[in-house]
């Protein structure tokens, strides 16, 4: 099944929770998932939190939820003008973020596939300056299809 790519720009967000309602709302209005996705979401990352401090000083978080609010796979990404707080994913320090990465996949499978994808991605120094220097989030979008071509 396609996996819809879809860059998000975001008008505001202070926080880490404003940013994940904005980003589900978006899936949510286009009929990729249920309205309950975006409490699933927020939950989900209070107790297993998605932010990842990688190499190149590119910090990204991957927030996503249970297969049962998804409708159609889709994934958000969002390149935010000011970063926001999250959690480490390891040691739950707090990190700046500003890449999202947000998962809305309707099969466990695929969505381990893509985390995988995503990881090995995250070790190539060429994609991490990509991710750094991604002027928006339609880059970011353009990019994330290129990596989850790969097989």
């Amino acid at each position: 099944m396609e996996i819809e790519i879809i860059a998000a720009e975001l008008l505001k967000g202070d926080d880490k929770v404003q940013v994940l309602q904005q980003l589900a709302e978006i899936l949510i209005e286009k009929g990729y998932a249920d309205r309950e996705l975006s409490t699933a979401i927020i939950e989900r990352e209070r107790k297993f939190p998605t932010g990842l401090e990688l190499k190149e000083g590119v910090n990204v978080a991957i927030p996503h939820a249970d297969a049962k609010y998804v409708k159609k796979p889709a994934i958000v990404v969002a390149k935010l003008a000011k970063p926001v707080k999250f959690q480490h994913m390891v040691d739950k320090k707090e990190i700046d973020v500003d890449t999202i990465f947000l998962l809305a996949l309707n099969d466990p499978h695929s969505q381990i596939q893509t985390l995988q994808k995503l990881a090995s991605s995250f070790e190539d120094e060429k994609i991490l300056s990509r991710i750094k220097f991604a002027k928006n989030s339609e880059e970011l979008a353009g990019f994330l299809k290129e990596v989850l071509r790969k097989d």
